[in-house]
């Protein structure tokens, strides 16, 4: 093989090399983004929706407390908290996202616990017109709290495990791009090799040749001595050293 071939061989291996690399690399992160970028985007929405149920729960809770003092013959005002729809809304949208049954479990919980927080709140009104603000407040902290603050526990439950679930998936990203990353980085490390290991053979079968040669070359033309040098490949150099030992041969002659 010619010396030009051994050189186009070797940088066409670190070209093949990096090229693979990359491919390699554009792979894994489109693979990750793909499965797990999706996933997140559920994970963040979850977070918001649960945080919604929160704020629809303590709305709830805390127009109901600031009404406890009123007169009895008063009008406890209890159609923004019966007709709000918003709970029963948010809840669905979570249900619809859900892929673990941890967070089925939850929002099972979630909705039971909502339901028995609605009945209990329905003997709000008659509570309000039988009783005076020492009853009210019996009712309110024994019978309605209880079961706010389990609802409560519950979103705040899912909550949580929402943002587990939205740092583990975010640590697969991580973990992912980093393995990404390993094709690329042993590509350079083999490519750095492959360069050194092309520098050495070129310095050895080409530029220590071709310092031998002129060493030869020099040596004939200033003592008169045989050409005698001889290379150990079959290239091109070998043809130019045959070519220069017939001339030195010719001028030794004159």
């Amino acid at each position: 093989m010619g010396i030009s071939n051994k050189i186009n061989l070797g940088f066409l291996v670190v070209g093949f090399v990096l090229v693979l690399a990359s491919l390699v690399s554009i792979f894994e992160i489109g693979r990750i983004r793909r499965s797990v970028g999706d996933v997140i985007s559920v994970n963040v929405e979850n977070i918001n929706i649960s945080s919604q149920l929160l704020e629809v729960t303590d709305q709830n809770i805390f127009a109901l407390l600031s009404q406890i003092g009123i007169t009895p013959d008063s009008l406890l005002e209890l159609e923004s908290i019966y007709d709000d729809a918003r709970f029963n809304r948010y809840l669905q949208a979570t249900r619809t996202t859900l892929a673990t049954k941890k967070e089925m479990a939850l929002t099972d919980s979630i909705m039971f616990a909502y339901a028995a927080y609605m009945q209990i709140l329905n003997e709000a009104r008659s509570v309000w017109q039988e009783n005076e603000y020492v009853q009210r407040r019996e009712w309110y902290t024994q019978r309605l709290y209880p079961t706010y603050s389990r609802l409560r526990k519950y979103v705040q439950d899912l909550i949580s495990l929402e943002q587990e679930l939205l740092h583990q998936n975010t640590q697969l990203i991580q973990d992912g791009f980093y393995r990404s990353l390993m094709p690329g980085v042993i590509a350079v490390a083999s490519s750095v090799l492959l360069l050194f290991l092309l520098s050495y053979f070129i310095r050895i079968y080409l530029i220590l040749p071709l310092r031998q040669i002129r060493l030869g070359v020099k040596n004939t033309l200033l003592f008169k001595t045989k050409y005698q040098v001889k290379l150990p490949s079959d290239d091109e150099l070998v043809e130019l050293n045959e070519s220069i030992t017939k001339l030195c041969d010719e001028h030794n002659k004159l």
